[in-house]
């Protein structure tokens, strides 16, 4: 499902984020990702989602070679992606749902199934209420499920996310977290980047450690 084969990813400012990582996730697979500040949890996340491209190895995704893509092809990849972050960007200037449709109406999807999509994501993470209201009205668990339900919004195969309880109580952490493994439970793949040891350890997933490169 995703392969990482001697993955390094150097930037032009020399900086080298990753170096040599191999990896599987298998298809239907949920796991965590940690490490220290700096070990390019971000970074690896930002390759699967076709945002930045390796400077070495393989990244296999689905049997595409995430490498090779052609500029053009790469906006129609990311519709197999889900990616949360730990800041929302959410837009402010538009409804809760009107966020949650973004994805669809850059695809042209029909009005009708925008609806009915948005309103299914929005159900499965407890907002279908909120949809009207502006989403800088909603606490910080609420702006975060908006983000999920957006990610999720057009059903993707792989949905990761970034340090998405970094500004959460633990409560609502590990309501989020269980928010993925309902996504999981229906057959995603799951990857999030999380530095809370505890929480991840509770969930009873895969965890994979990155260590900082030091070459």
């Amino acid at each position: 499902m995703i392969e990482f084969k001697q993955i390094s990813k150097k930037y032009p400012t020399g900086q080298l984020a990753l170096y040599n990582v191999n990896l599987t996730l298998q298809k239907g697979e949920m796991a965590f990702l940690t490490g220290h500040s700096g070990a390019g949890k971000s970074t690896l996340l930002r390759l699967i989602a076709g945002l930045e491209q390796p400077s070495d190895g393989t990244l296999m995704i689905e049997k595409t070679d995430v490498g090779k893509l052609k500029t053009k092809q790469i906006p129609l990849y990311r519709r197999r992606i889900g990616m949360i972050f730990q800041d929302h960007h959410l837009l402010a200037d538009r409804s809760v749902f009107d966020n949650v449709a973004l994805p669809l109406r850059i695809t042209g999807l029909h009005h009708r199934d925008i609806r009915r999509r948005v309103h299914a994501a929005l159900d499965k993470v407890s907002l279908l209420n909120k949809e009207k209201q502006n989403p800088m009205m909603l606490s910080a668990g609420e702006k975060q499920r908006v983000g999920i339900a957006r990610a999720v919004v057009n059903k993707p195969k792989i949905i990761l996310a970034d340090e998405p309880t970094g500004n959460l109580d633990p409560e609502l952490a590990q309501d989020i977290m269980y928010t993925f493994k309902q996504f999981n439970d229906l057959g995603a793949t799951i990857l999030v980047a999380s530095h809370d040891h505890h929480l991840i350890e509770h969930m009873r997933k895969r965890i994979i450690v990155l260590q900082k490169v030091n070459v």
